[in-house]
């Protein structure tokens, strides 16, 4: 009796199989592996703001934000009028803040260094008053205590897109989302005068492209104006954006100091 084993088109159809099946589970697993990437950046974005408002417990002030040459202190050690308070990075030594790369900078799950913004100056909240506009206003314990909770920070804003937003004409004014009379336009993500400071990671796509898109470039332009808002593709509005940011509210900051007797 002859024994009838496969044809080539019979192989040929279980291999395809094979390969279609292992296709989808290395896309499954690189899905998984890119989650587990974002959410341990998170992680790390969170417990670095719940260290600055820590710092901010012990010292009565927030840490400036260090500089490309200070190996993950603040820059200038002991606060005062920051080198780089609206694109520096995450004063990862100065607040205790682990895991560091061999230069002492805080690092996300890509190994791109944490970046760190902070409101230089404070005023008057809308429709508010009481307030001593000062600079610096949250990295000098003497002035973040005398302007105790009737200021505003002022010089950082978040928005939902880069298209028409501005940055402030001087010190004293807040940057802006601009209007949104036309699709893609910038809308606010965040009010003016209400957030302190902001953490940020620059994603995956830092590590890998040359080319970040318009929404991303907004993160890093030193202007006080962020972006934030889900993950998008190559090729959409504003470009692709994968960037990771977490920020802190003023109401938050005085809360927790308030509680603690810091402020008044």
């Amino acid at each position: 009796m002859r024994e009838r084993g496969f044809t080539l088109t019979e192989l040929a159809v279980v291999l395809t199989v094979v390969a279609l099946l292992l296709l989808s589970l290395m896309y499954t697993l690189q899905a998984q592996t890119e989650q587990r990437a974002r959410e341990d950046t998170l992680r790390r974005l969170e417990e670095a703001r719940q260290l600055l408002v820590s710092f901010a417990l012990v010292h009565g002030r927030l840490p400036c934000p260090a500089s490309g040459a200070s190996n993950g202190d603040e820059l200038p050690a002991g606060g005062g009028t920051c080198t780089s308070p609206l694109n520096g990075f995450l004063p990862a030594r100065t607040i205790g803040f682990q895991p560091i790369d061999a230069d002492g900078y805080a690092y996300d799950a890509w190994g791109n260094r944490i970046r760190y913004a902070l409101a230089l100056n404070a005023g008057n909240p809308t429709g508010g008053s009481g307030c001593t506009p000062a600079i610096p206003a949250f990295s000098d314990a003497l002035n973040f205590k005398t302007n105790g909770i009737a200021c505003a920070p002022v010089n950082l804003v978040v928005c939902d897109a880069s298209l028409n937003t501005a940055p402030a004409a001087t010190p004293s004014d807040p940057p802006t989302c601009g209007t949104w009379a036309m699709a893609g336009h910038a809308r606010p993500v965040t009010n003016q005068r209400t957030v302190v400071a902001i953490v940020h990671s620059p994603g995956k796509n830092f590590a890998v492209s040359a080319a970040p898109g318009a929404d991303e470039l907004e993160n890093l332009d030193n202007d006080g104006v962020f972006v934030w808002h889900e993950p998008r593709p190559a090729g959409a509005q504003g470009g692709e954006y994968d960037d990771l940011m977490v920020w802190v509210p003023a109401g938050v900051l005085y809360g927790r100091l308030v509680a603690a007797g810091v402020l008044p």
